[in-house]
């Protein structure tokens, strides 16, 4: 499937700004990577080791080694570059982190499907994701702008207006208990809400906390099961009974 916007963002194609209505509604936490963008780690590698001439097992290693601590809030990538591969230009880690943060790509279609859904039946949403410092900061203009496929245009995003629980800020990361107790405790309207994920394991580690889970990939569709794929999980978010909401 095609992800990126075929024209540029133009300002004055923004239409009017999302925001919660009151009433009665429901309740629905979405991961981000594999679910509402592409996450093309794959191809950072490889770019990091053409542009460090190192090999891809040892870019792959020095992500693993990284990756953890990362996601927790611990330290930027830049500092990790740096420090690992003695890297004294500034150049070449400012263009190591445009790569970096390249390697988020919102799939607009999948974003333009969900948005409609959030505005027709007036959910309530939060992204959960373990995410690092540097694409926490990014991933809001992300998606509080995007593009309809289907009109051509630019507009305001219902996901602008989302709760962020994302790892990076509250030291804890999916799969673990304390990462979803910190959310409920945070969020406690959320509890027992659908929850969209692609990992299974994180899934099953949410299920004691009464969250009701749905599996969601986007390395799984494609032009042809889009449709049945989007279908199947408007209607589990829709199946699930409506709560009272406050504005």
């Amino acid at each position: 499937m095609k992800n990126n916007p075929p024209v540029k963002f133009n300002p004055a194609d923004l239409g009017p700004k999302s925001h919660w209505g009151s009433g009665k509604g429901k309740f629905c936490a979405f991961d981000i990577g594999n679910v509402l963008v592409h996450s093309t780690f794959p191809e950072f590698l490889k770019k990091l080791s053409k542009q460090l001439n190192i090999t891809l097992e040892e870019a792959e290693y020095f992500m693993n080694r990284t990756q953890k601590l990362h996601d927790l809030g611990c330290t930027k990538m830049a500092d990790e570059l740096r420090d690992h591969f003695k890297i004294r230009s500034s150049v070449t880690i400012d263009e190591l982190i445009e790569e970096w943060k390249d390697v988020i790509k919102p799939d607009y279609f999948v974003l333009s499907w969900l948005d409609n859904l959030i505005k027709k039946h007036n959910l309530r949403v939060a992204l959960v994701s373990n995410i690092g410092l540097e694409h926490a900061e990014q991933i809001g203009g992300l998606l509080s702008r995007l593009y309809d496929p289907k009109t051509n245009r630019w507009h305001d995003s219902s996901f602008g207006a989302a709760i962020k629980h994302f790892s990076c800020f509250v030291g804890a990361s999916k799969p673990s208990l304390l990462y979803y107790q910190s959310f409920l405790q945070l969020y406690p309207e959320f509890k027992g809400c659908v929850y969209v994920d692609d990992l299974q394991e994180n899934l099953d580690a949410s299920k004691q906390f009464g969250f009701k889970t749905y599996r969601f990939a986007l390395t799984e569709m494609d032009d042809w099961n889009f449709k049945a794929k989007m279908q199947g999980l408007e209607d589990f978010i829709l199946a699930e009974p409506m709560v009272n909401v406050v504005k």
